[in-house]
């Protein structure tokens, strides 16, 4: 596929760009020559011993693999290396240690366990994020940010990953237009200084089997060429009936140190996903009543399959040009190729026959690719007597997926969930039940962003930054040509932020965030034809922030507030269709305002001697204030707008390493425990209890090389729906108590 980086858009994106990262290069350089490096004491040995030099970037230092802590000393979530106390943000890391010891395997698994993170599901397979209200739809790899977007999204595999970082509220410093809920950060394992071998193997519930290896090795003498290969494959059925998947990943990278200073990566990572996947959830009653269904209720024909699979490159430079100046440079290059063939069961259910919902048959098959980059220069420089800090930089997104779908009959009556059998289809459908879609869509956007850090005294900062986007998005008929959203641009769009922190002594510091908001609804189109207006808004944030314990503690508590303008409201009107610009024939009305507002509170680390705990609590209600589609005795006035995101949100997992006679021994365990969550479906509401689900986990170290775990989940079998769908369908019910096994081998 030719790639259309040679569009005039483009082309001036880029000479803008090479002309700032000349002119910031210059600058570095500049003062790489003329700012002393930062005072570091020194020792006198005698006599001298000559070492080797060693160079250390941002990424190693906040690296968490082998930390043994639930916390740690950096995040580079919002570019450069910042401690969490000076990130004057809500910010969430899942350490490498808190993966192992949690069983946490996947993305959408760790979001589940993640500070004011709500995860929806909408199949086996695919998950939504939200966070604060909004969804989360950018995801950042090493720190490049990649849109999620439409189409199969597989939650990826954590195996290659060193740790996640999670951030809650606006990222569009640095991320462009997005939704202002927050952004993920997926943080690659990288080749370690010394060789490590390490296997495991994991055994479980409903037949899943995992093996896993991760081999470092130092490919030269010098130790200047490293290289890193990790594996893994895993089989499982689910806790319903017939769905299977089978998951293969394998992520390799090799780092060369160029120079004394300069270190060039590249690698890979694949994944594959295939099996019998579940679509659609469960139904309930035409009155919104639960049709209570067991946990192992399969609604699909057993004839349905998957193939999902995705695969990255990337290459990424670090140079340091002296103590105080840095610039990092990253490209990806992502390529997808999905394909689906599904027979769902969709239809509310008659409480009088239990009759209602019949199998729909498509085949649909996605073929995608994305590009993105960033550049970021980071550094200091000395100014009325203190030492600033300051990022600028500029990154770059282009995604286009062709998307096939066709529609099969399929000759059923209307079935009983209750007596339904999966088998009685025997075979895939084959006759149309109406013409073919082929669609194509792109979007493209690119920004420059910069922020300077004002130490105004010691203990007070100031951080102001802004970003200036460009946004382009079409979408095109490929069975007819025409375009059904034509190309649509948003050019010069400035995003700005600012920050001011106070350091009430070595532990706590306080601060106050502001961001705004810019969010693209180009795809959308007013009654008159005209494209609609962006949504808009502004974050407000104010917490403060404890580094306790020598940095082994973390702990944070913030309010925060935001409110979005112009969000996209349904129009209902006959003369939206037939309209020329919008052949679709749907109409929309920035009229929707919408207002998040809560606290996040946080602690992770070591609370006392061997006890690492992870807990977060949040209260989040976001509402509409204005909703032209709103209905009953409150029109258009506090309309929930997240009804399914539920109100309070505790999360707490910890681990203790025992001492004495049982040093080998540690035990764990945590609690995901939630308030009620409903859904408005006609006159019916759909409700799920607020609940508790409890985990716990034994490990035992059997030698210096191998240690052995257990895990229990859902320790007293609490049936829920983690997520409530509509009256046809779309609920699913969260896991059973179940059990896994774990045997691991470090060389």
């Amino acid at each position: 596929m030719t790639h259309p980086v040679s569009s005039r858009a483009f082309q001036t994106f880029r000479l803008r760009a090479i002309a700032g990262a000349a002119a910031l290069l210059s600058f570095a350089s500049a003062h790489a020559q003329s700012t002393p490096p930062l005072a570091t004491s020194t020792t006198q040995i005698t006599p001298a011993v000559t070492l080797k030099e060693v160079t250390v970037t941002a990424e190693q230092e906040a690296t968490t693999e082998g930390s043994g802590s639930y916390t740690t000393h950096g995040t580079t979530i919002g570019k450069g290396l910042r401690s969490l106390r000076e990130t004057p943000q809500s910010v969430t890391v899942l350490t490498r240690q808190r993966l192992d010891d949690q069983g946490i395997r996947t993305l959408d698994s760790a979001l589940q366990a993640t500070t004011g993170i709500t995860v929806q599901e909408s199949s086996s397979h695919e998950r939504t994020f939200f966070s604060r209200g909004f969804e989360i739809d950018t995801i950042q790899y090493d720190g490049v940010p990649t849109t999620r977007g439409s189409g199969f999204f597989i939650s990826p595999d954590l195996s290659g990953y060193d740790r996640v970082e999670v951030l809650r509220g606006p990222a569009g410093l640095f991320n462009g237009a997005g939704q202002p809920g927050g952004t993920v950060n997926l943080v690659r394992k990288r080749p370690l200084a010394t060789r490590q071998l390490n296997a495991q193997v994991t055994l479980g519930s409903w037949n899943l089997r995992r093996a896993e290896g991760d081999i470092s090795l130092v490919l030269n003498d010098a130790g200047s060429l490293r290289g890193r290969l990790v594996a893994a494959r895993e089989e499982r059925n689910f806790f319903y009936d017939v769905a299977n998947s089978k998951r293969t990943v394998l992520y390799g990278v090799v780092e060369a140190d160029i120079g004394p200073r300069t270190t060039l990566g590249a690698g890979f990572n694949y994944e594959k996903n295939a099996g019998t996947p579940f679509y659609g959830g469960l139904p309930r009653f035409s009155d919104g009543r639960d049709l209570k269904l067991p946990r192992s209720t399969y609604l699909n024909a057993a004839w349905s399959r998957s193939d999902i699979q995705n695969t990255t490159y990337f290459t990424d430079l670090n140079h340091r040009f002296n103590d105080n100046w840095k610039v990092k440079l990253g490209v990806s290059r992502m390529k997808e190729n999905n394909y689906d063939l599904s027979g769902a069961a969709f239809n509310t259910v008659n409480p009088a026959t239990n009759l209602g919902p019949t199998i729909s048959s498509f085949k649909a098959n996605l073929l995608g690719e994305q590009t993105a980059l960033d550049g970021t220069l980071e550094g200091s420089f000395l100014a009325f007597g203190r030492k600033h800090d300051v990022i600028f930089g500029t990154n770059y997104q282009y995604r286009d997926y062709r998307s096939t779908s066709q529609s099969f009959t399929v000759a059923n009556a209307a079935i009983n969930p209750f007596t339904f059998n999966p088998y009685n289809y025997a075979n895939a459908p084959t006759v149309p039940a109406g013409a073919q879609t082929r669609t194509l869509n792109k979007t493209e956007q690119n920004g420059m962003y910069g922020s300077v850090r004002f130490a105004l005294s010691d203990p007070m900062k100031l951080v102001l930054g802004g970003r200036t986007s460009y946004f382009k998005s079409s979408v095109q008929n490929l069975v007819t040509g025409v375009l059904t959203t034509q190309p649509y641009e948003e050019k010069s769009r400035f995003v700005p932020y600012g920050a001011l922190s106070y350091d009430l002594d070595q532990n706590w510091t306080v601060y106050g965030s502001y961001a705004e908001i810019f969010r693209s609804q180009a795809n959308l189109f007013t009654v008159a034809g005209t494209r609609l207006a962006p949504a808009t808004g502004t974050t407000y944030e104010a917490g403060i922030k404890g580094a306790l314990n020598g940095g082994k503690l973390n702990t944070s508590a913030a309010l925060f507030r935001t409110t979005e303008t112009n969000r996209a409201q349904t129009v209902v009107a006959a003369n939206c269709a037939g309209n020329l610009i919008n052949p679709a024939g749907a109409c929309s009305a920035a009229e929707g305002q919408v207002l998040s507002q809560g606290l996040d509170a946080e602690l992770s680390g070591e609370v006392a001697p061997r006890l690492q705990v992870a807990a977060g609590y949040t209260i989040n209600l976001t509402r509409y204030v204005s909703d032209r589609n709103a209905t009953g005795p409150t029109a258009n006035v506090n309309q929930p707008l997240l009804t399914y995101a539920p109100r309070h949100m505790l999360r707490i997992w910890s681990n203790y390493q025992l001492t004495d006679a049982l040093a080998g021994w540690s035990i764990g365990g945590g609690v995901n425990l939630q308030s009620k969550t409903y859904k408005v479906a006609g006159a019916a509401r759909l409700e799920q209890p607020g609940y508790a689900v409890w985990s716990a986990r034994v490990g035992y170290r059997i030698n210096k090389n191998l240690t052995a775990s257990l895990s229990l989940n859902n320790i007293f079998d609490k049936t829920y729906y983690r997520t409530l769908g509509a009256l046809n369908g779309s609920s699913w019910y969260g896991e059973p108590r179940n059990v896994t096994a774990t045997l691991q081998a470090t060389f």
